[in-house]
């Protein structure tokens, strides 16, 4: 209720799944790599495969039996390959070519197939389809614009079409209307009968007709002969997914989150399995994605299991205890945009339908004492996120009552409204809905406007079904959410061959355009890689191998490859009200202890130094503490004996302590840190394993080389002459500031045994994809890789870029190799440059996909039920005429493995290079060299499911996300003085300055 009594209908945002841990939240990413926290990896390896006892059980479709990859399309990517050997065919190509072409298939390794998470789309010859641009006046957004497409739909000359809900419109034959044919459109709410006397109307304009071949694109993934790419691909396969996406978008029982996620809100019990309650009055949803995909020999829809994040359906009364009411800033955040079903007014139906027109309204924020500043009679709320009896709004004459009715759940004969003064919404619904009681200590919601506030008391707002949120998960959140995700590969499988089609409507979704679906699951060819040997030394210094077992091993008995020198270095114990408290004497000696591990694991570390007085932190008190350690830091700095390292040992696992110490160390003090959960390092089971797991990170940091592969395993990197180059960047993540920048990171190697990655890392734009100042940071690698050899530069450059989505392929080349050959020419001198030099080549590496492979037989499966570790697929869900492939290195241990993808977007060094065996092609050369690298990643003694350089390019982003957590993860006090008085974050930051005692090092790990 309100002087103006007005709601709006916008949808809420995208939900977050969150991610704690020891390191900061990454957030920002779709999707997870399997990383826990600090002590990341195992010196022991673990079991690698995961799954315990658990029996070994695969994906069989219970409709369908396994057949085995489709022939015709290996035979097309055959032919194809051998058709493009000559010179002519590569003349057909290499004009219109924006990548390099694939040069072969890979033959290494042992034969098998598997199950893709696809479906075959099927699709008739001569199939044409037209599409329309919509232009919508005047602007709508969001749901409003769906709801708008939906009602366009509904007139009789677009029945039975197709739409994005946004921009378009498909039709299986022309529609026969002139282009720029505008229709108008009263708005109705959904499940109104008639628009409202002042509804707005909108015109829709219908233009730009285009038909579209789409058998044109089927026949361009079957063709044999070489061929530049299909020019109309990326409108044919946009079209193509809004045909299959429309079912879900239209359909009532279906919500969708960007594009391509759709999830069922059915709360019936049949449905029951794909809800689970998170706590915090959140709950997630079991989805699908889906997605069409171009590969050799035809059409593919990529479906995957997907999962999200929503306010649980329920009133708000009840809700707002689990939401949490203490900071009313963050209340509002998690409620801004979300829409509820108002339940105190009178039912109206459907004259059409027979069935119940819900009443939705759209939170705008909590009362505030600004609302309605520019109206004559303002309302009075008391403060920020007042209760029902301090919000107050004038009622300026209370509306006659008609035949003694009240409304739904008033009572006759009541005591009469005021007029003309002011009236609390407690007493106004004390009035007006005597049987509804009301909680003053809860929040007053807006579902009007700043300027026009609308008021309604939590007990009277009901979320709809189907709101994502955007805020971080807790701990607590973030487990029950994995335990929900985490699946088996043939339960996924199940769910989309069972649920995935019902909720897609994938059986009939795109039958009047003559397109049909497979019945399940592909199969496709694969094979399995062996595992390299891993190089240590043992505890004589000579060399010795150790072979990986189920994606992992044991280094116990072996030192490391090459080991740092730790220098001067101490411990400090920080102690707090929370977490277990363990004498001084027995942390001393577990210290101790771990001196003597180190020592025997090769480094040097006996410099050990008398440790400053105990570090007492206060509970939640965030800024305090990072005074506290700021001050403690500064005296460790200006102490006598000033260490290299300090060992942290903290009273629990906590994402805000372990953020200040990384800044202060990192950015003031300059030495390093690694900090470890007092409960851990205490704990005497296993405790060798332990102390393993973090003298991975002190060896790393003090500049060692952990282990290493034999130099034929290597390839051309074998040869000293290829510096390998990782890159990323991330953006803010929900719940960061407003302009909260994205950050890049660069990390490259210094030797062929690629065991220490220093770094550099550019502050940029918010959002912005492409990496600023790249020409600085690679100028400073090549430096570094001269000091280390002999002041020679490096022939080779290999580059591991990740972050990059499929459609910025080429904005890479033209953003970021620029200044890569500017930083080059820079360094090279000119008899280099005319040489060819350096050589250059660039993969972008992805694990943001949602291509899954699962086992076909219990034979071919792992202990987790996932796909052997070493499984790569480059046949039957890539194309021919593009040089990709996908690579699972690494032994899933719970959940779905998800391979990383590799796509090579330049190549200067494979091609040119003639093949060693056992390798037949680069193809060959490259997808072993990048598995055999997934054995390097310093922190573990297991495969890693991302090639190293892109892997600790990841973590140096995550490592800038701690010195900037101001602005990704900003306390409850920031972010209330900037919502509350508006203040908006600064767009422009600076980057964090690393002091020269640990700049060239790998301080990020």
């Amino acid at each position: 209720m309100s002087g103006r009594g007005r709601g709006g209908d916008r949808g809420g945002g995208g939900g977050d799944r969150g991610r704690g841990g020891f390191r900061g939240g990454r957030g920002g990413r779709g999707g997870d790599r399997g990383r826990g926290g600090f002590d990341r990896g195992g010196f022991r390896g673990g079991r690698g495969g995961g799954g315990g006892t658990t029996a070994v059980q695969v994906f069989k479709d219970p409709q369908v039996p396994l057949s085995a990859p489709d022939a015709q399309v290996m035979k097309v990517e055959n032919t194809y390959m051998a058709n493009s050997k000559g010179i002519n065919a590569l003349a057909n190509v290499s004009l219109a070519a924006q990548f390099p072409g694939r040069p072969g298939y890979g033959t290494a390794g042992r034969p098998i197939s598997v199950y893709a998470n696809y479906f075959k789309i099927q699709v008739p010859e001569g199939l044409a389809v037209t599409r329309y641009n919509v232009e919508v006046t005047p602007e709508a957004k969001g749901k409003k614009l769906a709801r708008i497409f939906q009602l366009l739909l509904e007139m009789p000359e677009f029945s039975g079409l197709v739409s994005d809900m946004s921009s378009m419109i498909v039709a299986p034959e022309p529609l026969g209307i002139p282009d720029g044919h505008t229709v108008q459109i009263p708005y109705m709410a959904e499940g109104q009968d008639e628009p409202l006397e002042k509804a707005i109307v909108y015109s829709a304009r219908v233009i730009t007709p285009l038909s579209i071949m789409i058998s044109d694109l089927q026949n361009h993934l079957c063709a044999t002969n070489p061929s530049p790419d299909l020019a109309l691909k990326p409108e044919i396969i946009q079209v193509l997914n809004v045909i299959f996406g429309h079912h879900a978008q239209s359909h009532d029982g279906v919500v969708t989150t960007g594009k391509n996620r759709h999830f069922s809100i059915d709360r019936s019990q049949s449905n029951s399995h794909n809800i689970t309650v998170l706590g915090g009055g959140l709950e997630s949803l079991r989805g699908f994605y889906q997605s069409v995909r171009a590969a050799t020999g035809g059409l593919l829809l990529n479906v995957n299991v997907s999962h999200n994040v929503f306010l649980q359906p329920d009133r708000l009364d009840r809700l707002f205890p689990l939401l949490g009411t203490g900071n009313r800033v963050i209340l509002q955040k998690k409620l801004k945009l979300t829409r509820v079903r108002v339940i105190h007014l009178p039912a109206k139906v459907s004259k059409k339908t027979q069935r119940e027109i819900p009443r939705v309204k759209t939170i705008f924020g909590l009362a505030r004492p600004d609302d309605g500043h520019k109206d004559p009679k303002p309302p009075q709320v008391a403060t920020f996120g007042a209760g029902p009896k301090d919000v107050k709004f004038w009622l300026s004459e209370a509306p006659p009552p008609k035949d003694g009715k009240t409304g739904k759940t008033g009572k006759k004969g009541g005591q009469a409204l005021p007029s003309n003064k002011y009236i609390s919404v407690f007493d106004y619904f004390k009035i007006k809905y005597p049987n509804i009681p009301l909680n003053h200590a809860l929040p007053v919601i807006n579902v009007g406007n700043r300027e026009n506030p609308n008021y309604l008391p939590a007990e009277v707002c009901v979320v709809v079904p189907g709101q994502t949120i955007k805020r971080r998960l807790s701990p607590d959140q973030t487990q029950n959410m994995i335990t929900f995700a985490c699946r088996k590969p043939w339960e996924n499988g199940n769910s989309i061959v069972g649920d995935g089609r019902a909720v897609l409507g994938l059986t009939n979704s795109a039958a009047r355009f003559d397109i049909a679906v497979g019945a399940s699951l592909v199969t496709i060819s694969a094979r399995v890689l062996a595992a390299p040997a891993i190089k240590y030394k043992d505890r004589g210094s000579k060399m010795i191998t150790v072979a990986p077992r189920f994606g992992s091993w044991n280094m116990a008995n072996a030192s490391f490859h090459t080991a740092g020198n730790l220098g001067p270095w101490t411990c400090c114990v920080f102690r707090s009200n929370r977490g277990r408290d363990f004498g001084l004497s027995d942390v001393q000696q577990t210290v101790l202890n771990f001196k003597a591990f180190l020592i025997k694991a090769g480094i040097n570390a006996s410099q050990f130094i008398a440790p400053p007085p105990e570090v007492r932190l206060r509970d939640g008190f965030e800024r305090e503490n990072h005074e506290i350690i700021k001050n403690v830091f500064r005296s460790i700095y200006l102490s006598s004996q000033k260490p290299r390292f300090v060992l942290c040992i903290l009273p629990f696992n906590d994402v805000a302590i372990y953020n200040s110490i990384k800044t202060v160390a990192d950015t003031k003090a300059g030495f390093h840190t690694v900090c470890v959960v007092g409960s851990k390092l205490m704990k005497e089971q296993r405790q060798d394993q332990y102390f393993g797991n973090v003298s991975l990170k002190f060896n790393l940091k003090a500049g060692g080389t952990n282990q290493t592969l034999d130099p034929h395993k290597l390839g051309v990197i074998s040869e000293g002459k290829t510096m390998v180059v990782g890159m990323d960047v991330t953006h803010p993540s929900p719940g960061s500031k407003e302009g909260a920048p994205s950050v890049a990171g660069i990390v490259a190697s210094i030797d062929r045994f690629l065991g220490q990655w220093p770094a550099d890392f550019n502050v940029q734009t918010s959002r912005q994809e492409m990496i600023s100042g790249l020409e600085r940071m690679f100028m400073s690698r090549l430096s570094l890789w001269q000091k280390h050899n002999n002041n020679q530069l490096p022939d080779n450059i290999l580059i591991y870029r990740d972050g990059v989505s499929e459609g910025q392929y080429q904005l890479l080349l033209d953003n970021e190799l620029p200044q890569i050959r500017n930083a080059c020419r820079q360094k090279y001198p000119a008899q280099d440059t005319k040489r060819g030099l350096p050589k250059i080549s660039i993969i972008v590496c992805g694990k943001r996909h949602h291509t899954r492979f699962y086992p076909t037989t219990e034979q071919n499966a792992d202990r987790s039920s996932n796909c052997e570790p070493g499984t790569i697929v480059d046949r039957g869900v890539t194309e021919v005429r593009f040089w990709d492939f996908f690579v699972q290195s690494h032994a899933c241990l719970q959940g779905t493995a998800r391979p990383g993808h590799y796509y090579v977007i330049m190549d200067e060094i494979f091609r040119g290079r003639a093949a060693k065996p056992p390798h037949q092609n680069p193809a060959d050369a490259l997808e072993e060299l990048t598995h055999n690298m997934c054995h390097l990643f310093g922190r573990a003694t297991k495969a890693v499911s991302l090639c190293p350089p892109a892997y600790y390019a990841d973590l140096l982003c995550t490592r800038l996300r701690c010195y900037l957590s101001d602005q990704f993860d900003p306390n409850d006090s920031s972010a209330s003085q900037s919502v509350v008085s508006g203040v908006s974050a600064s767009s422009t930051f600076e980057n964090p300055i690393i002091p020269e005692s640990i700049r060239d090092s790998m301080y990020y790990v």
